[in-house]
């Protein structure tokens, strides 16, 4: 890894730890350039504004909880798929539900910045059988309106929202 890929990882771990820790909207480009032991022009030279160090290390981390659910994956639908990466991707953003609230915001208006990581995503649940790329769309939506809907309802919780997932795939099979 060269040193300029190193001081962006080294920014990124440190604005997650900083995000966990004070929360998103607390955190400062000046507190993320302290903690990584860097300037803040430095910060802004690998990042153009703060919703983009979020954006850039939700990536990472939600490609982390992917390989972690994947690794017990046995199933041969896209719906129970579905589900199963549901459970463990819905337990991640309840976790970090203010800055989910936020990169879910921005996305709504940049949805190319995760358009690869969600074609993979979609190809992923038809791993095992023909893929149907409208079908894949149409679980997309039902999944991330869901995932809305979750987040704005302070006392929703997983098993609410894989029971609401679960029953709007219901209806597309």
């Amino acid at each position: 890894m060269k040193k300029r890929e190193k001081t962006r990882q080294l920014i990124l771990d440190n604005s997650w730890q900083l995000f966990i820790v004070q929360g998103y909207k607390d955190t400062s480009t000046r507190q993320i350039a302290t903690a990584a032991g860097v300037a803040t022009g430095t910060v802004f030279s690998h990042f153009p504004n703060k919703i983009d160090i979020l954006k850039t290390a939700m990536h990472q981390q939600i490609d982390s909880v992917i390989a972690l659910a994947q690794k017990t994956d046995q199933h041969h639908t896209a719906r129970l798929k579905l589900r199963h990466y549901a459970s463990y991707l819905f337990a991640f953003y309840l976790q970090h539900r203010e800055f989910s609230k936020a990169l879910l915001g921005d996305l709504l208006w940049h949805q190319s910045y995760f358009a690869a990581q969600l074609d993979a995503f979609k190809h992923l649940l038809f791993a095992e059988q023909e893929y149907d790329e409208t079908k894949a769309t149409v679980m997309m939506d039902c999944y991330f309106m869901t995932l809305i809907q979750g987040l704005s309802d302070p006392s929703s919780c997983e098993d609410s929202m894989l029971r609401t997932l679960t029953n709007k795939l219901t209806l597309l099979y």
